[in-house]
C-alpha cells in the first residue's frame, strides 16, 4: 500500500480533500456492516491509540476512487469499485498510515499549530479574489460537506507528520544501483512480431452449461442491494423568523461547540449560519418528538413510501441496520428537497442481502463470460501459432519507444497498444511469446538485446536517482510496516461491502 501511495502522491497531499468532496455528496459505495460500541461510534478501525475515522475513510476512498476513474477515463462504476475492493484499499492505506503516525509519535515528531496554519493558509481553496486565506470561505466549504474544523486539521496534521518521518528512509544512491536500474529501464531488444485476431464469441456459441458453472465460481460476487421499505413523515425546519435575542441566548449557552483549530471560540459572526440552523433543530425537537408519538400511536398518517438501498449514502443508514419491520423510527436529521429538518420513518419491510439465482444473474454475467471464453480461445489460438511464428522484424526497441506507423502500422496496435505491448515485453522473461488484448494477440520474438544503453543512462540519470530513491524508500517502509504490524494492535470495526 505504501508503494502505491509513494508512486501517487500527488492524490493524496491535503489539497485535494475539497477537490473530492463533491464525489462523496454525488455518492459512494456503500458503507457494508459497521458494527457501533464505545470506540466503533467515533471509527472505522483502531491503531494503537491511533482512530480511523469515517471522515478520513470518505475522503481516502474518493481519492482513490477518483485515481482509478481517471485511469478508466471515466467509466469505473461504484459496482465495479466494490468488485476491486476499493473500500478495502482505502482503509488498509489508512491503516498504514496510522501505524506510522504512532511510530512517528513514539519518536518524539510532533505537529504545531504554526505548521497546520501555515498549510492552511497556503491553500488556494480557501482563498479570497486577492490570494489571501479567507476564513469565512474556509469555515463554510467545511461546512457544506459536514466537515468539522477539527477534524479537517486534524488531518492535515497527520499528513505533516508523515511528511517528517518521511525524511528517514532518505538513502543514498550508488552508480551500482543506477546501473542496474537504467539496464531494466533502457535495456534494447530487436523484435519480430505478428498479430492473431480474436474470434468474435457469437450468441449462440454460448454453452449454457459452463455459463452455470462460469457463475456458480463467483456467484458470491452476485449479490441483490439490502432494500429497507419506509413510511416517511417529513417535518422541514423554518429558518425565516429567528428572533436575534434568542439566538444569541443559545449561542451564549452552546459556544463551546464553535471553535477554530485552535481551540478559540469563533464569534458568532462567525458561525451565524449554522447557529441558525442548530438553534432551529433545538427548538423544532420537542415538536418532532410530539408528531413521533402520535405517528407510532397510529394517531396520525406517514406522507408517503420510500425505498432506501444500502448505496442510498444520504440516509443514516447506520439507525437503518438495527431497526426491524413495524419499528418507527425516532426522528433524526434529514434533508428533502434541499430542506432542512426532521424525518420520521416506519420500517414497513426489510429485503436483505442474498446471492442472486443464475437466472437473476445471467445477463449481468453474460459479458464477463463471453470476455472470458474469448480470452481462452484466443490464448490458444496464439499458443498454437507460436509453433510456427516468422512474424515481421520491427528493429531495435526500449520500454520508451514510440510507435512508428511505418514499422507499427495501426491497423496492428495503436499508440496505447504498442505502449502496453512494450511493457509486457520487458517485464516478461521469455525469448518468445505473446500478448493478449481483448481484440487480438501479438505474438513477439526477440532476436538481439542490449543491456545498457550509457547515453539513454546519462539523459535520464536524475530521473533514475528519484525513481531509485523512491524504491528504496518503499521497501523501507514496507519494512517497518511489517513490523510494526506485528506489534501494534490493530482493531477493524469495518465489515466491508
Amino acid at each position: 500500500m505504501i508503494t502505491w501511495m509513494q508512486r501517487h502522491k500527488k492524490w493524496l497531499v491535503v489539497t485535494i480533500w475539497i477537490s473530492v468532496i463533491a464525489f462523496v455528496g454525488a455518492g459512494f459505495v456503500g458503507w457494508g456492516d459497521y458494527d457501533f460500541n464505545t470506540d466503533r461510534s467515533s471509527s472505522l478501525a483502531k491503531v494503537a491509540d491511533e482512530k480511523v475515522s469515517p471522515v478520513e475513510f470518505r475522503h481516502r476512498y474518493a481519492q482513490i476512487f477518483s485515481y482509478y476513474q481517471e485511469l478508466n477515463n471515466g467509466t469505473l462504476t461504484e459496482q465495479q469499485a466494490k468488485e476491486r475492493g476499493l473500500d478495502a484499499l482505502a482503509l488498509q492505506t489508512l491503516i498504514d498510515d496510522k501505524l506510522l503516525i504512532s511510530f512517528a509519535k513514539k519518536l518524539g515528531i510532533g505537529v504545531s499549530d504554526d505548521e497546520i496554519l501555515r498549510v492552511l493558509i497556503s491553500d488556494e481553496n480557501f482563498m479570497d479574489q486577492n490570494g489571501l486565506f479567507d476564513k469565512n470561505l474556509y469555515y463554510s466549504i467545511l461546512a457544506q460537506n459536514n466537515i468539522k474544523t477539527t477534524q479537517y486539521e486534524q488531518m492535515i496534521a497527520d499528513q505533516i507528520l508523515l511528511k517528517k518521518l518521511s525524511v528517514l528512509f532518505n538513502v543514498p544512491v550508488s552508480n551500482e544501483d543506477l546501473e542496474m536500474l537504467a539496464a531494466n529501464f533502457f535495456m534494447q531488444d530487436v523484435l519480430s512480431i505478428e498479430p492473431i485476431k480474436a474470434d468474435k464469441l457469437s450468441n449462440s456459441a454460448i454453452n449454457e452449461e459452463e455459463l452455470q458453472k462460469f457463475w456458480n465460481e463467483r456467484k458470491n460476487d452476485y449479490k441483490t442491494e439490502k432494500r429497507y421499505e419506509l413510511m416517511t413523515y417529513f417535518m422541514p425546519l423554518d429558518l425565516s423568523n429567528i428572533d436575534e435575542n434568542s439566538l444569541q441566548s443559545f449561542y451564549e449557552a452552546n459556544k463551546h461547540n464553535y471553535k477554530d483549530f485552535t481551540g478559540k471560540i469563533l464569534p458568532l459572526n462567525d458561525v451565524k449560519d449554522d447557529l441558525i440552523k442548530d438553534y432551529a433543530f433545538d427548538k423544532y425537537k420537542n415538536e418532532a418528538n410530539v408528531k413521533y408519538m402520535a405517528l407510532n400511536k397510529g394517531e396520525d398518517k406517514f406522507q408517503k413510501d420510500i425505498n432506501v438501498s444500502e448505496f442510498d449514502v444520504f440516509f443514516p443508514l447506520q439507525i437503518l441496520r438495527t431497526a426491524k419491520p413495524g419499528d418507527v423510527l425516532r426522528p433524526f436529521k434529514f434533508k428533502e428537497n434541499g430542506k432542512e429538518g426532521y424525518m420520521i420513518a416506519k420500517v414497513k419491510f426489510i429485503d436483505n442481502v442474498r446471492t442472486k439465482s443464475f437466472e437473476e444473474a445471467r445477463e449481468e454475467i453474460l459479458p464477463s463470460y463471453i470476455s472470458f471464453k474469448s480470452k481462452e480461445i484466443l490464448q490458444e489460438k496464439a499458443t498454437k501459432a507460436l509453433e510456427n511464428f516468422k512474424g515481421k522484424n520491427i528493429g531495435t526497441v526500449s520500454r520508451d519507444t514510440s510507435k512508428d506507423s511505418m514499422r507499427v502500422p495501426d491497423t496492428v496496435m495503436n499508440d496505447a497498444e504498442f505502449s502496453i505491448f512494450l511493457m509486457n515485453v520487458f517485464n516478461q522473461d521469455k525469448k518468445k511469446s505473446f500478448v493478449l488484448f481483448d481484440d487480438k494477440a501479438i505474438l513477439y520474438e526477440i532476436k538481439d538485446q542490449t543491456l545498457l544503453n550509457t547515453s539513454k543512462m546519462e539523459q535520464y540519470k536524475n530521473n533514475l536517482k528519484e525513481n531509485l530513491a523512491s524504491i528504496k524508500a518503499s521497501l523501507l517502509k514496507e519494512n517497518l510496516l511489517k513490523k510494526l504490524k506485528q506489534e501494534q494492535k490493530i482493531e477493524i470495526y469495518y465489515k466491508g461491502n
